[in-house]
């Protein structure tokens, strides 16, 4: 028996405005979190914590610069003055689905601005026309790593309440703008990399909250883009009829290296660090698993009035994610082989194969 896809299944590709676009001047556009991350040429590719890692003097100094070859995302894949190209490239390969993501940045460029910026909003009018010109339909992402800085720097990102104001306002004007181009939309890019990368995520910098447990801010962060996502959900449906809206999720597997009891429950804690993020927002509920983890960790989430009923009656429609490789997991990793995953190292799984990057490639991971 030959399986086959379902009828009308989209097959396509995808790209990120932080890493595609470029043009990070151009265009009304603001200064996002991701213009002021620097590469480390000097940093082991495998230490990702050096990688990540952002002080606000390394923002300002940021600031300061016009380089783009220091930030290589302001220059990005110049996506900005060759989408057209790259476009019928894609209906060449037969794809019917692109996904991308629209900059934050593009559209408010300080996030608190009173008025979007209208050429910003034209840009991605004339993506979106150029992608139904070919039967290629939008998916769209209306986070992926792109806070404006200032929302970093006077506002200290996603740990403020004041930005899910901002987001939902910004959420608000891109459907109202895009009601008849897109239908398909995810609300933020891997919103479980808050844990791995706080700062592109949810625009958080550990110096700017001293004093404060630093865990704490990024579930608190994590609390405020549910809340957001719900709404963004809410106000998508009610402006888009017939709109789906999705999470996205980091695909991280992990399997025990042995075992042991105490290698299995490893796995599956390792594990709910990634599936809270969608348990929430797919069942409009914290998980029992999580809850404990904040009262035995001693982590207190601030939550406005409302705050649960509408993550329950907004709950996403779909879940989706980007999957890189799986890993192995252990109680104690002494001595154990290593390799590198997606911003990440992990145990070496002597049953799978590797990349040249080291990644392990591992198919069956997708349906676990």
């Amino acid at each position: 028996m030959v399986r086959k896809f379902p009828e009308g299944f989209l097959w396509g590709g995808a790209v990120a405005a932080n890493q595609y676009e470029g043009g990070w001047k151009e265009g009304g556009k603001g200064i996002s979190v991701s213009d002021c991350a620097r590469h480390h040429l000097d940093v082991d590719v495998q230490n990702y914590k050096a990688h990540n890692s952002i002080t606000t003097k390394d923002i300002e100094d940021a600031l300061k610069s016009d380089d783009e070859s220091l930030y290589p995302k302001r220059h990005g894949a110049d996506g900005y003055h060759h989408y057209k190209e790259d476009i019928a490239l894609f209906a060449e390969m037969g794809f019917k689905v692109f996904r991308l993501s629209i900059a934050w940045s593009r559209i408010f460029p300080n996030g608190d601005d009173k008025e979007p910026n209208e050429e910003g909003l034209k840009f991605y009018d004339d993506i979106f026309d150029e992608c139904h010109k070919y039967g290629i339909e939008p998916l769209v992402t209306m986070s992926h790593y792109e806070p404006p800085i200032n929302l970093v720097l006077n506002y200290d990102g996603w740990a403020s309440r004041e930005v899910v104001d901002m987001f939902v306002r910004y959420v608000e004007v891109i459907c109202e703008r895009y009601k008849n181009k897109v239908k398909y939309w995810l609300t933020f890019n891997e919103v479980d990399s808050m844990i791995r990368h706080p700062y592109t995520t949810g625009g958080l910098v550990e110096d700017r909250f001293e004093g404060r447990n630093f865990q704490e801010v990024i579930f608190q962060a994590m609390h405020h883009q549910f809340v957001a996502s719900a709404l963004a959900t809410k106000i998508c449906h009610e402006k888009i009829p017939g709109s789906k809206v999705g999470c996205m999720l980091t695909k991280l597997t992990y399997y025990p290296y042995t075992c042991k009891p105490e290698d299995v429950l490893q796995a599956q804690q390792d594990m709910r660090s990634t599936y809270c993020y969608s348990d929430t927002q797919v069942f409009g509920e914290y998980p029992a698993y999580l809850l404990s983890k904040f009262k035995n960790e001693g982590i207190h989430i601030k939550m406005e009035d409302g705050d649960l009923e509408v993550m329950k009656k907004y709950p996403v429609d779909f879940v989706s994610f980007s999957y890189y490789s799986s890993s192995c997991v252990a109680k104690d990793d002494e001595g154990l082989k290593k390799t590198a995953a997606n911003t990440m190292t992990a145990i070496k799984n002597p049953h799978i194969p590797s990349s040249d990057w080291g990644w392990q490639i591992d198919p069956t991971c997708i349906f676990s």
